[in-house]
């Protein structure tokens, strides 16, 4: 099996850096639209960056010294942990913050949305199958899914943009899809790495999905996009319970 490519060693630490300033660029946004003053918007602008440039250099180290890479040697492969453990971190502060939660209600929701039209990038598993540094078995069902989740993210974006009754049903669907993506991802790609517990690609074992740069992506990539489903998520929970809790109001004032 070849190495991957150079434009893969290029393109997927880019990309994550990119997504991570996309992300950065919706929360100031979203706290200049909840009034925050400009000192306070650059302050706290300046520990999310830290955060989650801290984290990418972080994964960036521990991948590119071959930490996540699975072997036969290994008991137990450390990139699980990488995948769960900001996911776990992430979930307990983002979806109990009143703070986070004041700058979702002033967030557009197609913009949550939006960010993930970055995912098409999944095409890369797609174009390292081809070239026969992947499996199959891993790299078609996470490329399509992956690009499938980010073409349907532009459609889905509009009709959050636009108000529209079907946005909701949509975002929730499109997140499923999304949540599913990347559990099929991670499972072809757990069962087909070398160890004690590979079950597919037995005569093709998938050497780089968890050597750099690749491991680049289920370590912070994933884990980032799956928080963003998560505040989705959680924006359209304070939305529907904000047109519940006015019903009444609006009814009173009708009367």
């Amino acid at each position: 099996m070849i190495a991957v490519s150079t434009f893969t060693e290029f393109l997927v630490p880019a990309a994550d850096v990119f997504v991570a300033g996309l992300v950065l660029a919706v929360f100031y946004a979203a706290m200049g639209r909840a009034g925050l003053a400009p000192a306070e918007r650059r302050r706290k602008l300046a520990v999310a960056a830290g955060i989650l440039f801290g984290w990418y250099l972080l994964v960036t180290l521990v991948a590119s010294r071959g930490i996540l890479q699975a072997s036969p040697d290994v008991r137990f492969p450390a990139l699980p942990i990488a995948v769960f453990t900001p996911v776990v971190i992430g979930l307990a502060f983002l979806l109990r913050s009143s703070f986070i939660g004041r700058l979702l209600d002033a967030t557009p929701l197609w913009s949550l949305v939006a960010i993930q039209i970055t995912r098409v990038m999944g095409a890369i598993f797609l174009f390292e199958w081809a070239r026969g540094a992947l499996p199959g078995v891993f790299a078609i069902p996470a490329g399509l899914g992956d690009m499938s989740v980010g073409v349907l993210a532009i459609p889905t974006a509009l009709l959050a943009a636009r108000g529209s009754r079907l946005a909701p049903v949509a975002v929730v669907g499109w997140t499923v899809l999304g949540l599913g993506d990347f559990v099929s991802a991670l499972a072809t790609g757990f069962l087909s790495s070398p160890g004690r517990f590979q079950q597919l690609s037995m005569d093709a074992p998938n050497l780089f999905a968890s050597a750099y740069p690749l491991a680049m992506i289920p370590a912070f990539g994933v884990p980032l996009f799956i928080l963003l489903h998560a505040v989705t998520l959680r924006k359209l929970a304070r939305m529907s319970a904000g047109a519940v809790g006015s019903a009444p109001r609006q009814a009173v004032a009708a009367q």
